[in-house]
């Protein structure tokens, strides 16, 4: 039995720590306290050596269909511009660079529609695995708003420039097809196969060492910002430390014993 908070689902398991958006009559919208939780859930995950992939998907028949209307609209305008900031900061924020800074792999298993924050959180995720119902969308252009979670971040860098332009410009729903094919997303699967090939995919992770993953993605993140005197820099440091990692030690012996056997 996974933990229950108020918005969502924590579930452990075999290594892997499962988040499920848990407001399924909502469409897992984002309310007042959705952001921090699954930040609070992250952390908790983090924090375990047991578990060495975290998956976040949603319950029902969306993802994340975005802000929830009665708190980021309706109650949004009674907030000043300061005090809308402020809230972006501590939680917005403070969860997007939580997901790219952790050393665990991210994965974001896409059940169905994820809508504004739903695509933007998806995007920080590290892997985005799909249903072959899942459907994207950018909405904020329509609503005289602008991106959040790092979207004007992620987004260029895994769809090019003037496709990000286009996806936030025009508004358009993007099906799993179209996702696949600009970029935006890993891989599709049937929908009633999405938690097997969630599972299948964090497995293939699973067996890999835990310190060789967590600096591979500290290096890559930490590229999209470095040249290329850095990154190379960044990478000796990374290699040096990796070659004396108990980890790596082991993985040779593996490796010679069955070569041998060969």
């Amino acid at each position: 039995m996974g933990t229950q908070l108020s918005d969502l689902i924590l579930d452990k398991s075999c290594g892997v720590a499962t988040i499920t958006l848990n407001r399924p009559e909502r469409l897992n919208a984002l309310g007042p306290n959705t952001t921090l939780e699954i930040y609070q859930a992250l952390e908790d995950a983090v924090q375990d050596s047991g578990i060495k992939v975290i998956v976040l998907t949603g319950e029902g028949r969306a993802f994340c269909s975005g802000g929830d209307f009665q708190d980021n609209f309706l109650e949004g305008f009674k907030k000043t511009t300061l005090e809308r900031r402020q809230r972006i900061r501590t939680g917005v924020n403070k969860l997007v660079k939580f997901l790219t800074e952790c050393e665990k792999p991210v994965i974001a298993s896409i059940n169905g529609l994820a809508v504004g924050g739903g695509t933007t959180i998806a995007l920080a995720c590290d892997i985005r695995i799909t249903s072959e119902r899942a459907k994207f969308r950018l909405p904020f252009s329509n609503i005289g708003l602008t991106p959040e979670y790092g979207c004007t971040y992620f987004l260029p860098r895994l769809v090019g420039l003037g496709k990000a332009l286009e996806l936030l410009y025009t508004a358009d729903f993007v099906d799993a097809e179209k996702a696949l094919r600009i970029g935006l997303i890993n891989q599709i699967v049937a929908h009633d196969e999405l938690k097997k090939a969630t599972t299948e995919f964090a497995g293939k992770i699973l067996e890999k060492p835990t310190s060789a993953l967590g600096m591979i993605k500290s290096l890559i993140y930490r590229s999209l910002a470095n040249d290329l005197a850095t990154q190379l820099e960044l990478e000796a440091f990374a290699i040096s430390t990796a070659f004396k990692t108990e980890e790596h030690e082991k993985a040779v012996r593996e490796f010679l014993r069955k070569h041998k056997k060969d």
